[in-house]
């Protein structure tokens, strides 16, 4: 039996976060140990060094990293080692914990990289726990949903480093630290629960205080557009204390933060000034002057997270400021705690203070998301060497493995790169639940988002005689994606993949289209015409470029972003 075809006989029940739904944790991120001691709580460790490699077991191992290499006392240099049991963790400048998570240690650079596989419902719990200033049950409920549905959105950020999150505010900051009562029953009481836009995860970013008011998700990521995040005021959040602010900081050191971060501030330069705010009233954009060298803008965020990185994460705890010149060097005087994105804890604290429940809660900070829970209890999983394919019906179903397979093999001989992890292929058991969960109307066949590609029924798709036409159109998409610069218009992208499909070819002449028309019925058709007119124009633009400037070029642009000009016959 090839690689290719021999599938892994893993059935799991996806929404039960006990047995199946789990995540992988990178512990102690900022200050992984160089050495930590595992001893046994109750029963015996199990520990390999490699998958191939024999089982050890016993009460008590030492682990410490040697360069790229572990050093096991007992036993030898290993690469990578897996551990399971009921466990007590140890080491330098860490907390001690105990643990029955699967845990996964690697080394680099001398220094211990620690893995937990934990349940979602107990990653929910601790990251609640870390958010220890909620009081109110209903706000703790809504902290709750918010964190499992933000986890399912984003579950593939550190995929290629080989888990799924780290343990900082990069991800979802959480305590290492016993089991918190009130965090647990939180998660409980709304298990399974998450929110929904358009049928997917939405993207459930918060904060501990947006000062008074609440900032649009553009305004921090410029490429997030997502309409439950806009900017309105937090009548909630200024009901309690009001956050506010001061720090003063030297120019001396605030130069020193920058340059620490990679920036070059100008030469002599002793003024701020805010030279843009946005929507929400944050400042937007800096200008560094008052010396010899010519000044220099910098974005505020950009700003604030150099100098706390540098000198202490409380100097600015936001973007909406003011600034003066103090005695030694400069007074921030500002509101708030955090980047001000979607659920404000401390507004959350205040409407269950005042009697709202967490529906509410989410509702206000996540205006036209749909709660929802994940569970079905039918869905299984099985995997093969390059593909995780989740289905109700894993017999039928797993067929379409060695097809995927093979049209990847294909595809990327094509392309000129492979896919960078592992493609997930999400096959729904009816057309509504594909309608239901994607937002996606009939007469698209699959969608695909990241290294997700949702299908209808592999039935009907087979009936109408579009399986393969289909995968291969969306692994095309897998590799693309995997390449794209961020803010790549989404005309160029679905271009490239027909170019490279080349079920466009031959077409007729594509209909004059603009490329903001291009893109805007792309991201949202009206019909299968408007679909199909859209997709003749981006694929006879995308076939064009090529033309004119080579293959390699355009798709260079792809990981580089369209040059000026490029599309400027549009």
């Amino acid at each position: 039996m090839t690689k290719t075809v021999a599938i892994l006989a893993l059935s799991l029940c996806l929404a039960c976060a006990g047995q199946a739904r789990t995540v992988r944790v990178e512990a102690f991120t900022l200050q992984p140990p160089s050495r930590i001691n595992l001893t046994a709580v109750d029963g015996q460790l199990q520990w390999r060094g490699c998958a191939t490699c024999p089982e050890w077991s016993g009460s008590r191992l030492a682990i410490e990293s040697a360069g790229d290499e572990i050093r096991l006392s007992p036993g030898n240099l290993v690469s990578e080692l897996t551990l399971n049991g009921h466990y007590r963790l140890s080491g330098d400048s860490i907390p001690t914990l105990v643990s029955s998570n699967g845990l996964s240690v690697r080394s680099r650079h001398n220094h211990l990289l620690i893995v937990f596989s934990m349940p979602l419902e107990n990653y929910v719990a601790a990251v609640l726990a870390e958010g220890g200033d909620l009081r109110g049950d209903e706000a703790r409920k809504a902290m709750a949903v918010a964190a499992r549905t933000y986890a399912l959105r984003f579950n593939s950020r550190h995929a290629s480093e080989g888990f799924d999150f780290c343990d900082t505010t990069h991800c979802q900051a959480l305590r290492w630290a016993p089991a918190d009562t009130h965090a647990q029953a939180a998660a409980a009481a709304t298990r399974d629960e998450i929110l929904l836009f358009a049928g997917s995860p939405a993207a459930t970013y918060y904060h501990q205080n947006c000062g008074g008011r609440i900032a649009a998700a553009k305004e921090v990521w410029p490429d997030s557009g997502e309409p439950y995040l806009p900017s309105h005021t937090d009548p909630y959040c200024v009901a309690g204390q009001a956050l506010q602010w001061d720090s003063a900081l030297s120019l001396a050191d605030l130069d020193k933060a920058l340059r620490a971060s990679g920036l070059k501030p100008p030469h002599g330069w002793s003024a701020i000034e805010i030279v843009q705010r946005s929507e929400s009233g944050r400042a937007q954009t800096l200008r560094l002057g008052g010396g010899p060298s010519a000044p220099a803008l910098i974005s505020a965020s950009t700003f604030r997270y150099a100098v706390d990185r540098a000198l202490g994460w409380n100097k600015i705890r936001s973007d909406l400021f003011d600034v003066h010149t103090g005695t030694n060097g400069f007074v921030f005087s500002g509101r708030g705690a955090g980047h001000g994105v979607g659920l404000c804890q401390a507004g959350a604290e205040q409407m269950a203070l005042q009697g709202k429940d967490y529906r509410e809660i989410l509702s206000f900070y996540y205006p036209g998301t749909q709660l929802s829970k994940t569970t079905n209890n039918d869905w299984q999983r099985r995997l093969s060497e390059r593909f995780e394919l989740d289905t109700t019906t894993p017999d039928q179903d797993e067929f379409v493995l060695a097809i995927a397979a093979r049209i990847l093999k294909q595809d990327e001989d094509v392309a000129g790169w492979s896919a960078p992890q592992r493609v997930k292929l999400q096959v729904f058991a009816t057309l509504d639940a594909y309608r239901d969960a994607t937002g996606q109307p009939g007469w698209v066949a699959a969608s695909t988002r990241g290294n997700t590609i949702r299908l209808q029924p592999l039935a009907q798709l087979r009936a109408r005689s579009i399986l393969e036409a289909t995968m291969r159109h969306e692994l095309f998409h897998v590799l693309i994606e995997s390449k794209a610069a961020a803010g790549m218009p989404l005309w160029f992208r679905e271009g490239l993949v027909l170019y490279f499909t080349g079920e466009m070819k031959g077409s007729a002449a594509a209909e004059p289209i603009t490329a903001g028309s291009m893109e805007a019925i792309l991201q949202q058709p009206r019909s299968r015409e408007d679909m199909e007119r859209a997709y003749a124009a981006a694929y006879a633009t995308v076939a064009d470029l090529i033309e004119r400037n080579g293959r390699s070029t355009v798709i260079d642009w792809l990981g580089r972003g369209l040059p000026a000009g490029a599309n400027s016959g549009l």
